[in-house]
């Protein structure tokens, strides 16, 4: 392609050198549309628009010569390397949207803060990248009142392992998760004194982990104890590498493909 269109742009080059000063150097004169003097009597009248073809020749070709740079510099580049649509085949192929991809890869479940701030990037930047993903199907997004989470494509995670990446991205969640593998109904109490928080912050967390049915609440008397359900176990010990005590039997959604 580039061999066909270095003869044009040299011809076309060598017909404006050749053209340009022999039609600038003819008159073009304007005349008025009034009587000179104007009359204080005469009636306005409407100017008629002159289309761009019906302007002398030199006044067309100033035109073309004088363009902004930046726009010569882009028909360059197309004529060199062409146009392409972004599309899923090709998506990819620009370093930093891959390094994204790649990123959301092995975090999944991360936020955009958290992406912007462990990738050292501009939030401006991460939005245009992560929409282009996100419409060529390459990444999921998971949405709740908090925040907007970021997985591999739609299929990778069913909606309960969303939730579960959600959590262990917490790091005080983590470690209740972890506790409860290793210690099956254990209280609230036995959870703040392993992961040393307050009482009242692993209550909060222990709301939002029940609310997405990630750990069972069960009552012994006056005691509340918790455990993680069978499946969910069985794949939170799998990405936080904790062996867990609950057997790990699999179940509807909860296919283990991370």
């Amino acid at each position: 392609m580039r061999k066909r269109f270095l003869p044009v742009l040299l011809v076309a080059v060598l017909f404006l050198v050749l053209v340009v000063p022999v039609v600038s150097a003819q008159e073009y004169i304007v005349q008025s549309g009034y009587d000179s003097p104007v009359s204080p009597a005469a009636e306005a009248r409407v100017p008629i628009p002159v289309p761009f073809y019906a302007l002398p020749l030199w006044v067309i070709l100033a035109q073309l010569v004088f363009l902004p740079p930046e726009l010569l510099l882009s028909l360059k580049l197309w004529a060199y390397l062409g146009i392409r649509r972004v599309s899923g085949s090709n998506v990819l192929d620009q370093d930093v949207r891959a390094r994204i991809y790649g990123y959301i890869r092995q975090n999944p479940g991360i936020h955009l803060r958290g992406l912007s701030a462990e990738m050292h990037m501009k939030l401006g930047t991460l939005r245009y990248h992560l929409n282009l993903l996100r419409l060529n199907h390459k990444i999921a997004i998971s949405e709740d009142n908090a925040s907007v989470r970021f997985f591999e494509n739609s299929g990778t995670y069913s909606a309960d392992e969303q939730q579960i990446h959600k959590h262990i991205r917490n790091e005080t969640t983590k470690k209740i998760l972890s506790v409860l593998l290793e210690r099956p109904m254990a209280t609230r109490q036995d959870i703040a004194d392993v992961v040393g928080v307050s009482g009242p912050s692993v209550s909060w967390h222990m709301k939002r982990l029940e609310e997405d049915r990630l750990i069972t609440p069960r009552h012994e008397g006056r005691m509340t104890v918790y455990e993680i359900p069978a499946p969910v176990a069985g794949y939170i010990s799998r990405q936080i590498r904790v062996p867990a005590v609950a057997p790990a039997q699999e179940c509807t959604g909860m296919a283990g493909n991370a």
